[in-house]
């Protein structure tokens, strides 16, 4: 079986999930000095998770070719599974942060 689908599916999601971070990230970078200065450490944890979602969304194109079988991306595929729940709880307490109401307006 050959994992292009796969691939694809696991560079969308992560794709989206990296929006949603960016944008709770530049919400929190716009709240006033002092709400800001509570969360500092919660927008530079955002920033590094960007950064790890570039890494491997581009891991993903570079590595996943047409004749990539599943097998060849067991491993990626299992650290995108755990990720994901990280991503859920990052996105989650970075919303608490923010007061939750003022996120996405």
């Amino acid at each position: 079986m050959k994992a292009k689908n796969c691939c694809k599916t696991m560079e969308m999601e992560l794709t989206g999930w990296k929006a949603i971070i960016y944008d709770i990230t530049r919400k929190m970078e716009k709240l006033s000095g002092g709400e800001r200065m509570k969360i500092v450490p919660n927008i530079e944890d955002l920033h590094m998770l960007i950064e790890e979602m570039d890494e491997r969304i581009e891991y993903i194109r570079d590595n996943c070719k047409p004749e990539t079988g599943m097998e060849d991306i067991q491993a990626e595929r299992a650290k995108f599974n755990s990720s994901l729940s990280s991503l859920r709880m990052g996105a989650e307490e970075a919303m608490r942060g923010l007061g939750g109401g003022n996120f996405g307006g």
